[in-house]
């Protein structure tokens, strides 16, 4: 059981947040096949705050969907945590704050893995966002901006002083972008080192992946990204492989009526 703050989590597998992916149909869709939580994918702090249509119609969501967390990015204190309080008013479970967006168009305006170089703005935006909201509140991030400056330790440190529910952790630094491969030691350092619950994030390929990556690093869930996209049934896979049963793969018949749903849920 995955537990972030009051919530109870059954499955400790987390659909990951994914730009132009993990919207409301996506996201129904992992939860029916297995995701204990859904992140939708990260939404402007700017554009919540000044109620900008496109943003705000990001924060829709179905029933079914819940536990679900959302994503916001920004870098000013203030507007981060009135965006928050905006989410959470509309009904998300958890709010999280992103600490580790690579994207350079993200990382020009100081959000995202920028932040990483400026904990004292970390301190600032955490402490802002948790006095906003009653809700849980995590954070994603990254090792630190390259090789040299790996403030993972440091980041996590403020995060857990500023009351943060639980940590996320793709352990690669923003330089590596998505290339190279995710060091999980990293993970397991990070969950020995902080008392909040870690989730591991990066090169989760296959059930097997999350199976050995949670019981090699001790840490308290997985979250899947890249893997899930077209590809909802490694969450149920997964968790035949944890009650130690062979995964159930998806006929073709399964496969032909989820895109069937999809596709009406879509329209």
């Amino acid at each position: 059981m995955l537990r972030i703050g009051p919530l109870h989590i059954p499955q400790p597998l987390v659909l990951a947040p994914m730009a132009g992916f993990t919207d409301t149909c996506a996201r129904r869709l992992a939860r029916r096949f297995g995701a204990g939580l859904v992140y939708s994918e990260m939404v402007s702090a700017a554009g919540l705050v000044r109620r900008q249509p496109r943003t705000f119609a990001m924060l829709a969501f179905h029933p079914e969907e819940q536990p679900y967390g959302v994503q916001v990015f920004g870098s000013e204190p203030a507007e981060m945590a009135e965006a928050a309080h905006i989410a959470q008013n509309e009904g998300v479970s958890i709010v999280d704050v992103n600490l580790g967006c690579p994207v350079k168009r993200v990382c020009r305006t100081g959000a995202g893995a920028a932040l990483l170089r400026d904990p004292q703005r970390v301190d600032r935006i955490l402490a802002a966002v948790r006095k906003a909201v009653a809700c849980p509140l995590t954070v994603k991030m990254r090792l630190g901006w390259d090789a040299r400056d790996l403030s993972v330790l440091e980041i996590s440190r403020i995060a857990e002083e500023n009351g943060v529910d639980a940590i996320t952790l793709h352990p690669r630094t923003r330089a590596q972008g998505f290339r190279g491969k995710a060091d999980w030691s990293w993970v397991a350092r990070l969950k020995a080192e902080r008392r909040v619950p870690v989730i591991g994030n990066g090169d989760i390929l296959s059930p097997r992946n999350s199976v050995e990556a949670l019981g090699g690093t001790s840490c308290d869930g997985i979250m899947i990204g890249r893997a899930a996209r077209g590809n909802p049934w490694i969450f149920s896979e997964t968790l035949d492989l944890l009650s130690g049963r062979d995964p159930s793969k998806p006929t073709g018949e399964i496969r032909y009526r989820t895109i069937r749903l999809h596709m009406e849920w879509l329209c």
